[in-house]
This record gives structure tokens, sequence and C-alpha cells, in this order.
């Protein structure tokens, strides 16, 4: 049983290195940002077909839709599934109370926050109350 546990945690600890290397790719294409990896990833109930979902939150990101998901796409290798927003966007979504904003601050596994958007989210629990 303990091999399968650490087999497991193996398999975890490199589907989010290989998301920590996109988004330090992005980072330099588009420069500051804030990544996290969300979804069966981050709970830990991945299975073999598993994609690698990943919250980037950077100013940077082209306005127009088809632009930001072509510049998303052309940086992930295979098994990336990028969702890209601003930080106003990001801040409307926890707002409303956005089912993917609360996990990523909830059960997301933060790579980098150089925008701080920990610190945007300080509260978010009593968005959830408001509603």
């Amino acid at each position: 049983m303990r091999r399968l546990i650490e087999t497991r945690r193996a398999e975890q600890q490199e589907m989010v290195a290989r998301a920590r290397r996109y988004t330090e790719r992005l980072r330099a294409r588009i420069g500051l940002l804030s990544g996290f990896v969300v979804g069966s990833v981050a709970r830990g109930d991945f299975n073999l077909w598993s994609d690698v979902d990943l919250v980037v939150i950077a100013n940077g990101l082209p306005e127009h839709p088809l632009e930001r998901s072509r510049l998303l796409y052309d940086l992930a290798e295979g098994g990336i599934e990028p969702k890209g927003y601003t930080v106003t966007e990001f801040r409307k979504l926890l707002a409303q109370n956005h089912p993917l904003a609360l996990e990523t601050m909830g059960k997301g596994i933060l790579l980098l926050d150089e925008l701080g958007v920990r610190e945007i989210s300080t509260g978010y629990d009593g968005l959830e109350k408001q509603k």
C-alpha cells in the first residue's frame, strides 16, 4: 500500500512540475503572473486520462478570446489545459462565487503568485455567504 501511495504522489508531483514548466514559459512570454493547478490533479483523484487543469491570472494576456487561447495553448505541452484570466476578470469570478475561482482559492495548488492573488481573494469565504 505504501508503494502505491508513493507512486501516486510521484505522479502528482510530475504533473505539477509539468504545469510549473508551462507557467515559466508563459511568464517569459507575458510577464508577471499567478498560476494554480486545479481539478483532479490538485485533489489527487486524477487518472491515466486526466489533464492538468491550470488557472493562469495575468494582466499581460491578450484581450481577444481567440488570441488569448492561441497564446495559452501554443505554449502548452501535452496534457496541460490552461484557463487564463486578468486580475480584474478573476476578481469578478470570485465576486460571483464562480466554482472555478472558488476551487482555485480553496483547493488549488499554488505554482507562482507574483500578482498576489492570494491577497486579492482574502475573504472569498465571505463572498460565498453573501449569495
